[in-house]
């Protein structure tokens, strides 16, 4: 009896080890987490999607807002720092709310912030490689699912099927994000220059 039960202890062990181990999954056929999470929320020419800053303290409410409708962009940081940029019709607008004003700058190409946090390509991410396992991050143990790319790695953590955070890695730095909101519906008002901002001129 003493030996069947540490047959069965053991067996435990190994299955718990086993589980915490990198596995690469070389050939996805769209059933990563990350896809079945993102596929009926994300579209990459249209999407709003909120995270919650994770780099400085694992309770930190500064909220981060990526949005896009064609080739309209929007990023908003609300927090201990308040700042909104627009980009639209070959122009980037950087907005202080604090301030109420905004600085106004031709923009040859697009600064997309989502770069490294949300997919580049569905139809490539259904079937992309990437290593999935556990492992800790800010006081969870998490499965997770890594893809890496030519100049960033993004790792996408969840508990169960719901995506908790996303980390973002590059040769300069370092991002940690916790998911918080998404919405099916862009609105056209997010791109407008609200009237009571002022434009400032150097």
């Amino acid at each position: 009896m003493k030996k069947f039960l540490v047959l069965i202890l053991l067996s435990l062990f190994m299955l718990t080890g086993c589980d915490s181990e990198p596995v690469q999954v070389k050939n996805a056929n769209g059933d990563s987490l990350t896809y079945l999470f993102f596929k009926d929320k994300y579209k990459e020419d249209k999407y709003y999607f909120e995270f919650l800053d994770r780099n400085i303290a694992k309770n930190d409410n500064t909220k981060i807002i990526m949005a896009r409708d064609n080739d309209k962009y929007y990023y908003q940081i609300s927090g201990s720092t308040d700042m909104i940029i627009i980009q639209k019709n070959g122009f980037k607008y950087t907005l202080d709310p604090r301030m109420v004003t905004y600085f106004k700058e031709s923009a040859v190409t697009v600064e997309d912030y989502s770069l490294g946090i949300l997919p580049r390509d569905m139809n490539e991410l259904k079937t992309r490689g990437y290593e999935t396992g556990k492992e800790e991050i800010l006081d969870q143990k998490l499965r997770y699912e890594r893809y890496n790319y030519d100049v960033y790695t993004s790792t996408y953590y969840f508990k169960g099927n719901d995506l908790i955070y996303v980390k973002e890695v590059t040769p300069l730095k370092t991002v940690v994000m916790k998911y918080n909101d998404y919405e099916t519906k862009v609105k056209d008002s997010l791109f407008k220059i609200p009237k009571k901002y002022m434009e400032m001129t150097y």
